[in-house]
């Protein structure tokens, strides 16, 4: 779960590419499950589609990692969509 969500952020870093912008990496995750979408659908409109869902995941994944209480199910779900989207990201960059 830390793997994908951490690899989702990377993502969105990188196609965002303005530091300035970016929640402080110490910010808890729920902060930078508004912050990231909301940055990453700014600089591609055409995802306003999907920036719930990118919430959604992070916040998922950070109730996994904080409680340990959520469904092994909803956990590799959560974690194979994320590798999804950040696929869909890392394409935005060529």
């Amino acid at each position: 779960m830390i793997g994908a969500t951490w690899r989702l952020e990377d993502a969105i870093r990188e196609v965002i590419a303005d530091p300035s912008q970016f929640p402080d990496e110490s910010k808890p995750m729920k902060e930078k499950a508004k912050a990231l979408p909301h940055l990453l659908v700014r600089k591609y409109p055409h995802l306003s589609d999907i920036e719930h869902e990118l919430r959604g995941i992070f916040e998922t994944c950070r109730l996994a990692i904080d409680h340990n209480s959520i469904s092994p199910v909803v956990a590799k779900a959560a974690v194979a969509i994320a590798d999804e989207y950040r696929e869909i990201i890392i394409r935005l960059k060529h």
